[in-house]
């Protein structure tokens, strides 16, 4: 199993009901691919982890690359698992807060060097707790 972070740009004019257009594709298609994750999106910018079947999810990461509502898409963190961070969430969403945003920018910043995994547990842990705490 692998966990893959991607980043990209949206699209100008990119909204809520483009985001909860992704987010009803995801819950229909993932389930069946062993795929869960997150997409964190705000200040024009998308951040996605997608968790599953190495596979499954380089499959679905050549599919988003391609879709029209963002573009300049970037694997930013990719590893091996044994665990998932996201289970049971065939795909949830948060609006990124501003440091939150300052964090995926780093990692962006740092793609091309070896970047530490306690900075991507760290910021991953971050999203988890958000979303256990939505109501």
């Amino acid at each position: 199993m692998i966990r893959l972070l991607y980043i990209s740009d949206a699209k100008d004019g990119i909204n809520e009901d483009a985001v909860n257009g992704v987010l009803r594709s995801a819950a229909k298609n993932n389930p069946p691919l062993s795929i869960t994750g997150l997409l964190v999106f705000g200040g024009g910018v998308f951040a996605q982890i997608l968790e599953g079947p190495e596979q499954a999810v380089l499959r679905k990461y050549v599919q988003i690359a391609t879709d029209m509502r963002h573009h300049n898409c970037r694997i930013v963190y990719i590893t091996t698992t044994s665990e998932r961070i996201f289970k049971d969430i065939s795909m949830a969403a948060l609006e990124a807060q501003p440091m939150e945003l300052e964090h995926i920018a780093e990692l962006d910043a740092r793609r091309h060097e070896t970047v530490p995994a306690d900075a991507f547990t760290d910021l991953m842990r971050v999203f988890f707790s958000r979303i256990q705490a939505l109501p």
